[in-house]
């Protein structure tokens, strides 16, 4: 029991203190990815989207100011605390606790706290941006294509495709149909400085997708179809 009441103290601390829930604001995003989402999907009051890194239901997140507007989705995160707030605070969306990549394996997961935006599946990437220990763990890894199965959403209508998954984009991308649930926005994070020359903007361009937004990290592709 006193175990269970930690847990919703943390919660509640994580959502409405520590990320000040209560007070609002124009942008939940880290660079305004948000803004222009909620502009562009404006006049659409119902929608899909689905989350992959999710990381946190409000802070730093792309989705919430549509999630507010009565927008659903599927979010996945490889931590399970983060998977806890999105229980908590988005109860009626579906959250998942897996990594996302381009096979149905068990893999490793690379972090450093229970929480955070930098935990990751490819090590390459942990050592480029952890500081001190890195700790280690297994987790299973499903396709996004598996994920939508397993959820009964092999015919749903996906809006919003949102991926930050720390330098596993390309996999989760690799591992789902584009062209059979072709989601009409793709948000995705590109690291290198010369995107266009990147892996990942030529398998959304050649999906048949164009480049319309462009942040610090993340880049944002309209279906052309």
């Amino acid at each position: 029991m006193f175990n269970i009441i930690k847990k919703k103290i943390h919660i509640i601390h994580n959502i409405y203190f520590k990320h000040k829930f209560f007070i609002k604001k124009k942008s939940y995003s880290m660079d305004g990815e948000d803004i222009f989402l909620n502009d562009y999907f404006k006049d659409k009051t119902k929608g899909f989207y689905v989350d992959v890194g999710c990381y946190h239901p409000i802070h730093r997140n792309n989705t919430y100011l549509l999630h507010k507007r009565g927008w659903c989705g599927i979010n996945i995160d490889i931590h399970q605390f983060s998977i806890d707030l999105f229980n908590y605070l988005r109860p009626k969306d579906f959250n998942c606790n897996f990594a996302v990549s381009n096979k149905n394996e068990i893999v490793e997961m690379f972090h450093q706290k229970k929480l955070s935006q930098l935990s990751t599946i490819e090590e390459e990437q942990a050592l480029k941006v952890f500081q001190g220990d890195i700790k280690k763990s297994k987790i299973q890894s499903f396709t996004l294509d598996a994920i939508l199965e397993k959820k009964n959403f092999n015919n749903i209508k996906l809006d919003l495709l949102d991926i930050d998954v720390e330098g596993a984009d390309l996999k989760v991308l690799e591992g789902f149909s584009i062209q059979k649930f072709r989601p009409e926005l793709i948000c995705v994070e590109i690291h290198e400085k010369e995107i266009k020359q990147s892996k990942i903007y030529d398998y959304v361009s050649n999906s048949d997708y164009e480049l319309i937004w462009s942040g610090v990290f993340s880049h944002i592709f309209r279906s052309k179809s």
